[in-house]
């Protein structure tokens, strides 16, 4: 399911038209990735946990001249999911 087919099934489920879903969407995104940009640990109960994880620094090797590059330390965003979802989803 992509952004447009997410908005279409909550205009559905809603009953509200699509311009007002995709406002309310945008925003709880836009505050999604504020909180990830701050460091934040989002927390949505029955759902999940979004948070960044950090990769430390490590030595790398360039596969077509074997030369040893340094591959700094980076924030990836994670998702983990609720146990809740996670019975919802296998039962």
């Amino acid at each position: 399911m992509n952004k447009k087919q997410l908005i279409q099934s909550m205009a559905i489920q809603l009953a509200i038209p699509q311009n007002q879903v995709k406002p309310q969407l945008e925003q709880i995104l836009a505050v999604i990735h504020q909180g990830l940009t701050e460091g934040e640990k989002i927390y949505i109960p029955q759902f999940g946990t979004f948070e960044l994880r950090f990769y430390l620094p490590k030595l790398g090797r360039n596969p077509q001249t074997g030369e040893t590059i340094d591959i700094d330390g980076f924030n990836q965003p994670s998702f983990k999911a609720s146990p809740a979802l996670k019975t919802l989803i296998n039962t």
